[in-house]
């Protein structure tokens, strides 16, 4: 029998890439709000679905920017982003309880990031004997590949046109591997998080450093040590020097703190994630919202694949799967927001818990 599948899908991610991607249209609904990075998320997850065949589905989300644990350790982290949008913060804050009604288990955990809950994620699923793929645009989450869990990362050809990355894919394009990306990371840095690596070391010479040393603590017990020469013959004079700085090191210190990922998360039991959807609950909450999705929704709720999908049916045909239980979401208490009250409604109903 096939290995099951997990789909962790990194929500706040997909539904940025949608926002900004569907803006144009300006779909809104009866109330006058804007639901088109809803609908693209819906959209990304029956065609991801429809492309790998998961037996089951979870969702995360990021905290309240306020509970930051990362940025309690560095206020500095994520600085200097530009401000969302209010059509886009509307949707952010809507998304994990539309997506809960609609049947998706979603988690969104108090002081961490959706990052960390794909890395529970993942480690749930190899604890169960399951194999998981991420869903993102974020290429931190390359860190989690092994020979259990790949990422697709999600780019401009879309979910179809995505490359789904596992070690051997993550070795041709980086030239290191899963376990030392985030060395590689850290030292290289990460402008979209506000976090400077070691000056003078993109990609490249990070990946040498690599190839040689291993680790980022063997590259400074190298330099430590009297063998500066060698780093010099990998990456030269003036970036070994830069590297060697105490700025450098600390920035990769703080770095490699920041961009560890939990994965001891608690994370509802796979049986809650399981695929297929309840299809009259999942286009009733569409309704609601005046989003219209009909047939391509097939992967998620165990259809037979439509006439019009063709040669694009990755692997093999639809899967028997047993019902769905009902799903279970966390969320931050502190944060009333309309998503949280949504969810508190749900939980009044019997139809998932709050932690």
């Amino acid at each position: 029998m096939p290995v099951p599948l997990l789909l962790a899908v990194d929500g706040n991610s997909l539904l940025h890439r949608a926002h900004h991607a569907m803006s144009q249209g300006d779909l809104r609904d009866s109330t006058g709000a804007p639901v088109w990075a809803l609908k693209g998320l819906i959209s990304f997850l029956a065609t991801a679905s429809a492309r790998l065949r998961p037996d089951a589905l979870v969702v995360g989300f990021d905290c309240a920017a306020g509970e930051s644990v990362r940025r309690g350790d560095y206020d500095g982290y994520k600085a200097g982003r530009p401000e969302k949008s209010e059509d886009l913060c509307l949707q952010l804050d809507a998304a994990p309880g539309f997506l809960a009604a609609a049947g998706i288990t979603v988690v969104v955990p108090k002081g961490y990031e959706a990052d960390d809950v794909m890395a529970s994620s993942a480690r749930s699923a190899r604890r169960h004997g399951w194999r998981s793929t991420v869903v993102t645009s974020d290429r931190d989450m390359f860190a989690l590949v092994d020979d259990n869990t790949s990422v697709l990362r999600v780019m401009n050809g879309g979910i179809d046109g995505s490359p789904l990355i596992d070690p051997s894919g993550l070795h041709a394009q980086y030239g290191v591997r899963p376990d030392q990306y985030k060395d590689f990371a850290a030292l290289r840095g990460d402008a979209s998080d506000n976090l400077p690596g070691a000056f003078g070391i993109g990609p490249k010479r990070a990946a040498k450093l690599l190839a040689e040393f291993d680790t980022v603590e063997n590259v400074y017990a190298a330099l430590d040590d009297g063998l500066e020469d060698v780093v010099v013959a990998l990456v030269g004079p003036a970036a070994t020097a830069a590297l060697g700085s105490e700025e450098a090191r600390a920035n990769v210190a703080r770095n490699q703190h920041l961009m560890e990922m939990r994965r001891d998360l608690r994370i509802p039991k796979i049986a809650t994630m399981a695929l297929p959807l309840d299809e009259a609950r999942l286009q009733a909450t569409l309704k609601e919202r005046d989003i219209r999705l009909g047939s391509s929704l097939w992967s998620l709720t165990g259809a037979e694949p439509p006439s019009w999908y063709g040669e694009r049916v990755y692997g093999q045909g639809p899967r028997q799967r047993p019902a769905a239980p009902d799903r279970v979401i966390t969320l931050p208490r502190p944060q009333i927001t309309k998503a949280a009250k949504q969810a508190a409604a749900l939980a009044d109903a019997g139809q998932m818990s709050l932690f």
